[in-house]
């Protein structure tokens, strides 16, 4: 019983290996516990690196503001391009999104890519497995450099078509936009409390 209480009461140095099981960084740092916290760990430095960006998105009441142009169209194109420059790429990318999804080839090519990269990824991870093209055997950084490009090609060869004519209409209502919105107040205000100097 004495021999027990001075195992259970003696203190762990630290030369001793920690029991199985027990190991990691003491940084701090709370594991993920599921897919969904893995997924929201993975995109947090995305959001604290370009989080910012949507502060400046302007909102629709002050965005769906329209008038007639009174001569001064390359002023109000030059200002409101600049202003509203983050919901003129939501608008792109809104209009692209759409033209993918109303457009079954785009989705059947966009899933295949999926799958195969999915396969992929896991196959890569295998060192195994051993790729030969013309006598080099290919490493993992290769093969998936590989198939990025043959990627790239297949994407831009079956949805490119789609992509730069939702690329042409968003870029049209966007040149619309900017001629048939005023200045915005702010921009108004700002030049108004500048004083005018040689």
């Amino acid at each position: 019983m004495t021999a027990n209480a001075e195992t259970v009461g003696s203190p762990i140095s630290l030369e001793e290996s920690l029991p199985a099981g027990v190991g990691g960084a003491m940084d701090g740092v709370k594991p993920p516990m599921s897919k969904v916290e893995e997924f929201k760990q993975a995109l947090e430095p995305y959001q604290q690196k370009y989080g910012h960006y949507l502060t400046k998105l302007r909102p629709p009441q002050e965005f769906f503001r329209f008038s007639k142009p009174n001569g001064d169209i390359k002023s109000r194109l030059e200002a409101n391009l600049s202003y509203f420059q983050i919901n003129y790429a939501a608008v792109f990318l809104g209009a692209m999104l759409f033209a993918i999804v109303t457009t079954p080839s785009c989705l059947i090519v966009i899933s295949v890519l999926a799958l195969v990269w999915v396969a992929f990824l896991k196959k890569n991870d295998d060192p195994q497995w051993k790729v030969n093209l013309g006598g080099i055997e290919l490493g993992k950084t290769q093969r998936w450099m590989a198939l990025s490009a043959v990627s790239a090609l297949v994407f831009l060869s079956f949805v490119g078509k789609v992509l730069f004519s939702a690329a042409f209409f968003g870029g049209c209502l966007v040149v619309a936009h900017g001629v048939m919105h005023p200045v915005p107040d702010e921009l108004v205000s700002n030049e108004q409390a500048q004083p005018v100097g040689p």
